[in-house]
């Protein structure tokens, strides 16, 4: 009768696909920021550069997850629409006033929304998803 030694590399293997994972979403995090950021600049949205430096990725290892977003106040705004534009409807329909930094004051009926966010994943999809598989075949043993 013949001796056989199973050996187990489970956890290596598992902990390598992690690896690669992560790798991967982080890839496709940076790509999916750099669209946003340029969503942000083509549509004429730059003032003080508040907004696109704001944007940012976070990688959800855990699940398998990469979050794209950002934590100005006004990001909503500008991915949305206000007033007549706010997207879905229900924004205000009257005109106003408000007065800028500078003193000056201004009328708007809102303004339009530029998906600066969701267009960076959805118009970018299949990149990003090669991307992902590139970064991950890199990783193989």
């Amino acid at each position: 009768m013949a001796d056989y030694t199973f050996i187990d590399h489970s956890d290596e293997a598992k902990a390598a696909l992690e690896e690669a994972m992560y790798a991967a979403l982080d890839a496709m995090g940076q790509q999916a920021v750099s669209h946003a950021k340029s969503n942000i600049t083509s549509a004429g949205r730059v003032d003080t550069g508040a907004l696109r430096n704001s944007v940012s990725h976070i990688v959800a290892a855990d699940e398998h997850a990469v979050y794209v977003g950002t934590n100005a106040e006004h990001a909503v705004f500008n991915e949305m629409g206000t007033g007549i534009y706010l997207d879905g409807g229900g924004g205000r329909q009257t005109p106003w006033r408000y007065q800028d930094a500078k003193g000056n004051w201004h009328t708007t009926r809102g303004i339009r929304p530029i998906h600066f966010l969701r267009n960076a994943v959805q118009d970018h999809q299949d990149e990003l998803i090669q991307l992902g598989g590139e970064i991950i075949k890199q990783h193989q043993p």
